[in-house]
């Protein structure tokens, strides 16, 4: 019965980080747009500036829970968790177009981020290789997005 309760309750929580990125992509339409073009214009420069910036902000949550406090080190946390945030629309509206090329006819930005939401989501909920694989690359992309975005 547990199995199921945990289950249910990841697939509620997926659904509405789903919802939330839809809410976003509709809210900041220019953010949105600009974290689309940043992904397509240089993918591999958006990855590698998630990544380092990761690598940045976990030495220094880690340091900052062992020398100072847990509070100052969920900070460290708590940022980078919110530029992933920023940039997860751009992300999820390039993923979403990518899938509608392989189609016949156009698509909308709407659909695009639900369906490039629920498609990644959807990886990284599957064991052991999206838990370990995809998940970590796609919150380094996120980053990469929403830094690279929010700056442009």
């Amino acid at each position: 019965m547990n199995e199921v309760f945990v289950l249910v309750f990841v697939l509620v929580i997926a659904l509405s980080y789903a919802a939330l990125v839809v809410l976003l992509a509709t809210f900041l339409r220019g953010l949105t747009q600009r974290g689309r073009q940043v992904m397509a214009d240089s993918p591999l420069r958006t990855m590698i500036t998630g990544i380092v910036a990761w690598v940045v902000f976990g030495g220094l949550a880690a340091w900052l829970y062992f020398q100072v406090s847990l509070a100052s080190a969920c900070v460290a946390v708590i940022v980078p968790s919110l530029v992933c945030l920023a940039g997860a629309p751009g992300l999820y509206t390039h993923i979403g177009s990518r899938i509608a090329a392989l189609r016949t006819h156009e698509a909308s930005d709407l659909w695009c981020v639900i369906v490039g939401s629920l498609v990644a989501l959807t990886a990284a909920l599957f064991p052991f290789v999206g838990w370990f694989l995809v998940l970590p690359l796609l919150l380094a992309a996120e980053f990469g997005v929403g830094f690279r975005s929010l700056l442009r």
